[in-house]
């Protein structure tokens, strides 16, 4: 089981990052953190299930990261 998670995040890591590489539409960025905050859950669930807490706790602080960026992309409507 947790191999296929540990896929399931490995690709919506990637590709969520590829979008934020190419610099796309604010509303589409926005989207690539929500699918960086649910890899991110994921890798904490892998990190449960496997005992690594280091990955774990990486996972919390960059799920709190992208839903800062889910907020600043898709939420926040000021001036940047």
């Amino acid at each position: 089981m947790d191999e296929i998670l540990r896929w399931m995040a490995t690709a919506g890591t990637i590709g969520a990052g590829l979008v934020l590489a190419a610099r796309a539409k604010p509303r589409t960025t926005g989207w690539a953190f929500v699918v960086l905050s649910g890899a991110s859950v994921i890798w904490i669930v892998v990190g449960y299930l496997t005992t690594e807490y280091a990955l774990m706790v990486q996972n919390v602080v960059v799920t709190l990261i992208n839903i800062f960026g889910v907020y600043r992309w898709l939420i926040w409507k000021g001036k940047v």
